[in-house]
């Protein structure tokens, strides 16, 4: 879903956001059979990619650029044009939903990894990057 949504720009990722580095030293894993509660840093983590599915749900696309992207995907994005791109690049994506599988935190920088669905679309694992600014954690990268 979330590639699906924002494909139209970086088409390296898969989406509209840079990869990341190698060396960024943030690993994935698959889900632990016996997951533990959030708090802290990997609760406001988990609480931006709530707010990115609510806001897809929406359609909200000035919510997604304005608040939860960092400032250079925003541009990356399209700055001024993310909102009216975004909505270009939704169509016809219709009840999206992500499902957190995994979260790792490394100082100012969280990976989470997602299954993401939307209505008459395979569900995906995709991987969102997050980057702490300005006192909370926005979304910097995605990919597959």
């Amino acid at each position: 879903m979330i590639a699906a949504l924002l494909k139209h720009v970086d088409h390296d990722c898969g989406g509209l956001l840079a990869c990341p580095r190698p060396g960024d030293g943030l690993l994935t894993r698959e889900p632990e059979s016996d997951p533990r509660p959030a708090g802290g840093a990997s609760q406001q983590v988990a609480k931006t990619v709530d707010r990115l599915e609510r806001a897809s749900q929406r359609r909200d696309f000035e919510v997604i650029c304005d608040e939860l992207l960092t400032e250079e995907a925003r541009e990356r994005a399209g700055g001024a044009d993310c909102t009216r791109l975004l909505r270009l690049a939704a169509g016809d994506v219709r009840r999206p939903e992500l499902t957190v599988l995994t979260i790792r935190i490394e100082r100012d920088r969280a990976e989470v990894r997602v299954r993401s669905t939307a209505s008459g679309q395979r569900p995906a694992k995709e991987t969102i990057h997050l980057l702490r600014e300005d006192g909370r954690y926005r979304i910097s990268a995605l990919g597959a």
